[in-house]
């Protein structure tokens, strides 16, 4: 209880100090005024007591003084003088505060958001349980029914799954939607270890022959689509025309194995379906049992690679049994983001360090002009301990207001630097600015705010005070602080130059990018997916939408062309695999060579710009019913008839539904089908009609005579007219698709090019600062020698020579970094040399340059000190 009213006491010492103040002063007087009383008793008059008994009692002041420190709250109330203090400053010097506070929350607020990003994309934990034992087998997107059945029946050591992905028209009253799809084995969802929040998963045998339709539904569409329907579950929904048994809806922030995958649907594993053994398309999951070594994993999978081997012949092209391994699931799923990702978020940690220079540099300068003011403090009886603390109460209260305005920042910001960076896939709604960046701001600031305040504390506390209150004290002070300016000025432009190289070496590296030769022109051309599911539409009908969409098309007012492929290059995948080269033994059997397959229409060529080099292109002609025929790329005729004629050559494949034989017609120009860097894969075109078996999607990709977004609105409206059923996905132009390819080179160089900018203008606003102060500190003397004769423009370059010395050295140690460091980007480079001379020299100049721009006002200042003012001061 006696702790209860002491910390009582304190709180009200603090909530009603008037109130506590008038109390002491009664209750001082009432024991006063009692031993006067009783003096008087004592036979003393009432003068003589009244005098008595103050004395006894002592001094007033300095017992009052001694009751307030026994509140126990001294501390607080000199902390709330301090920042009553530090605040009357900031009015005092606006401008100083508002470039401190701009300059920190800058740094603070670029380095918050993008260690958010980094903290969602690398370090939150995926939706699964004990990601880290979970694999990801070789080979993606290529394994085949019959070979995931196989291992799955042999495996030990790994529980495996299988899935691939897909899309889905979901039928709505108001028409069809494309759903990108996961279809999975029955028991994926055991494997990477995901409950529903509704419902169940899939059991065993509902990936197997005369199982019932399901389905499970993400979160967001059960939301969305379906207005969060309480009873969904048993409900059926219609996709690709055929109804549908909702099981489960999977728990909000669930994703597999991407965030727009947004329903999973069973496989059809059917042995006796030639999918089931034809061409690969599974990708393979496997958890490691508890307790396996990674030893024991690398045993487990090249054993799996020789049971392969001897169950399956492979050909050379495509061959299992070699390059076995796996890979964990975050590194799978996130890809290359890492590595962007940290090189982003060093460069945000490089401009907090040079904003926190920055404001050293300008709190050092105004502690040191404030030398009389601390002087006189001291004076009158301020300890050092005292004023070193009123000096760390500025620098952190600074650094807090710059701490909130910087999470301001963050939280503007964000969105905006989630959509500029390379979050493909969705996973840019997985990533979220929470609360614990507004801990991080301040923290930060914290640790920034003690950073900045220990060169003038540490000045303070070795006694550098003696002697303040003279001019020689202060020059002293100021040699002192001078040298502390010259390195943060030094160590913010070698950070400078670091940021400036890199952004001039991913400037040039999409020059390089940009000037390559794509084989087709993007300009002008909008893709458009449609897609009819599988019991969406009879073949019959289906067959006729995608005859005559392309000739409907091309009549639309404002299309030049139009024509429908399989495949858009640089984004779409490969539908690919083995071919023969009839008549060529050496590329037969394991040395067959394999080949993407594009259905085409017959204006594809025209409309995407691509020659035909040599034979012909596709006409209506070649239709059904008429010999088979193929044009395949200038890489494909190369390798399969070096040196001979191409035309008239025959192919067999198997893609489709039966054994085909084709006849080489005509040879295209090599184009990027499937990214802009890297070699070109072996490609051969077929006519769309000639296909085997029924199409179930395509893409219109359509050539615009004028502005390419005026086409897109009449291009859906006549699909809705022709075929209602006719799902539409994803509407594009191909430029945002060529642009996508090109996402992390251009992302990088926006963000890189907008730290070195940021970077150079603290670089100018700290090299000001220093020149501006040591012009200050020197102004009688440069008054004196222009007395003595000396000319401004000689006072002039002295006073810019000297602002550039710190400029100068932290730009060659800056270059010398850039160089080491090189290696660690040259992955984001592309056809030039991390050690790039030119790269290199703009920014040695642009750091020079800025050193230059931000002395000569203060070199110019320094020439106009009145040499009559600067004698009669001395």
């Amino acid at each position: 209880m006696r702790r209860l009213r002491d910390l009582w006491y304190r709180l009200m010492a603090l909530v009603r100090p008037g109130t506590m103040e008038r109390d002491m002063r009664d209750e001082f007087a009432f024991h006063v005024e009692m031993e006067t009383r009783k003096l008087e008793r004592e036979g003393l008059p009432p003068t003589e007591a009244a005098r008595a008994a103050r004395i006894r009692f002592g001094n007033r002041t300095t017992n009052q003084q001694a009751a307030r420190e026994s509140w126990g709250t001294g501390l607080i109330e000199d902390l709330g003088t301090d920042l009553r203090h530090t605040f009357r400053q900031f009015r005092r010097r606006p401008a100083f505060s508002a470039l401190g506070i701009a300059t920190l929350a800058l740094g603070l607020g670029a380095t918050i958001a993008l260690g958010s990003v980094v903290r969602s994309v690398l370090l939150r934990p995926l939706p699964v349980t004990d990601e880290a034992a979970l694999r990801v087998f070789w080979s993606d997107y290529d394994w085949r029914g019959v070979e995931f059945d196989f291992l799955a029946e042999r495996s030990r050591v790994f529980r495996l799954a299988a899935y691939s992905t897909d899309a889905a028209s979901l039928r709505s009253e108001t028409g069809s939607t494309v759903i990108q799809a996961a279809v999975v084995s029955a028991g994926l969802f055991d494997v990477v270890g995901a409950r529903p929040a509704l419902g169940r998963t899939f059991i065993s045998g509902e990936d197997r022959p005369g199982a019932e339709p399901t389905v499970v539904l993400s979160y967001g569409l059960w939301q969305r689509e379906l207005a969060g329907d309480p009873g969904i579950i048993g409900r059926r929904i219609v996709l690709d025309g055929k109804p549908t048994t909702v099981v489960g809806v999977m728990p909000r922030g669930f994703f597999f194995p991407t965030p727009e995958h947004r329903i999973w649907r069973p496989l059809d594993l059917d042995p006796a379906s030639s999918q089931y053994h034809g061409n690969g398309w599974l990708v393979l999951v496997g958890r490691v049992a508890g307790g396996t070594s990674e030893a024991l994993v690398a045993e487990a999978v090249a054993a799996m690679a020789r049971s392969l081997g001897e169950r399956f012949k492979y050909p050379a092209a495509w061959d299992k049994t070699k390059n076995a391994h796996v890979t964990p699931l975050r590194t799978y799923l996130v890809g290359n983001l890492g590595p962007g990702l940290l090189l982003l978020l060093g460069a945000g940690l490089l401009i907090l360090l040079m904003s926190g220079a920055n404001v050293a540099a300008l709190i050092l300068a105004r502690t040191t002009d404030r030398t009389h003011e601390i002087s006189l403090r001291a004076a009158l009886g301020a300890g050092r301990t005292r004023l070193a603390r009123q000096i760390v109460t500025e620098s952190l209260t600074l650094a807090g207001v710059a701490g909130l305005v910087g999470a301001v920042v963050a939280k503007l910001g964000f969105a905006a630097l989630v959509a500029s960076l390379p979050l493909t896939n969705g996973m840019a709604e997985t990533v979220s600015l929470d609360w614990t960046a507004l801990v991080l701001a301040f923290g930060l600031a914290a640790v920034v705010g003690l950073a900045v305040s220990v060169v003038p504390v540490r000045s303070l506390l070795r006694g550098d005070l003696q002697g303040l209150g003279s001019e020689r004290g202060v020059r002293g002070i100021g040699r002192h602080t001078g040298r502390v300016h010259g390195l943060l000025v030094a160590t913010e432009a070698g950070v400078a130059v670091l940021l400036v190289v890199g952004a001039s070496l991913m400037i040039r590296s999409v020059e390089r990018l940009y000037a390559l030769d794509l084989g087709f022109d993007p300009r002008g051309v909008a893709a458009v997916d449609l897609f009819a599911g599988g019991n969406e539409l009879a073949p019959a009908p289906r067959q006729q939408f995608f005859t005559d969409i392309a000739g409907r098309a091309a009549a639309v007012p404002g299309v030049a062309s139009a024509a429908l492929v399989s495949r858009l290059p640089v984004r779409d995948g490969g539908w690919q695999g083995t071919v023969t080269i009839e008549g060529n033994p050496d590329l037969q059997g394991d040395a067959a060579p394999n080949s993407m397959f594009r259905p085409i229409t017959p204006d594809y060529f025209p409309t995407l710009g691509i020659a035909v080099t040599r034979g012909r292109g596709f006409s209506s002609a070649d239709r059904t019913g008429t010999p088979l025929v193929t044009v395949v790329s200038e890489s494909f005729a190369a390798k399969a008839w070096p040196g001979a004629d191409p035309i008239g050559r025959r192919i067999r494949h198997t893609f489709g539904e039966r054994d085909t034989s084709v006849t080489v017609v005509g040879v295209a120009e090599e184009i990027k089908i499937t990214s802009i860097t890297g070699a070109n894969p072996l490609v051969m075109y077929v006519p769309m009609v000639q296909q085997s078996g029924p199409v179930d999607g395509a893409v219109l990709v359509v050539k615009s005579s004028g502005d390419v977004r005026g086409v897109i609105a009449p291009i859906r409206r006549l699909v809705r007219e022709l075929e209602p059923r006719i799902a539409i996905g994803r509407v594009t132009d191909l430029e945002t698709v060529v642009a996508t390819a090109l996402a992390e080179p251009l992302r990088l160089r926006f963000f890189l090019t907008l730290f070195a900018a940021l970077a150079l203008v603290l670089g100018v606003v700290g090299v000001y600062s220093v020149v501006s102060y040591a012009v200050t500190r020197r102004r009688s003397e440069f008054g004196v020698r222009m007395a003595l004769g000396a000319a401004g423009g000689q006072v002039l370059r002295q006073v810019v020579g000297r602002g550039l010395m710190p400029v100068a050295a932290g730009t060659g140690i800056g270059l010398v970094a850039a160089i080491g460091l090189g290696r660690a980007a040259s992955g984001f480079l592309y056809g030039i040399s991390p050690a790039d001379p030119v790269s290199l020299c703009v920014a040695g100049a642009a750091l020079l340059g800025a050193g230059v721009a931000a002395s000569v006002i203060p070199a110019w200042r320094a020439t106009q000190v009145s040499p009559v003012e600067s004698l009669r001061a001395e």
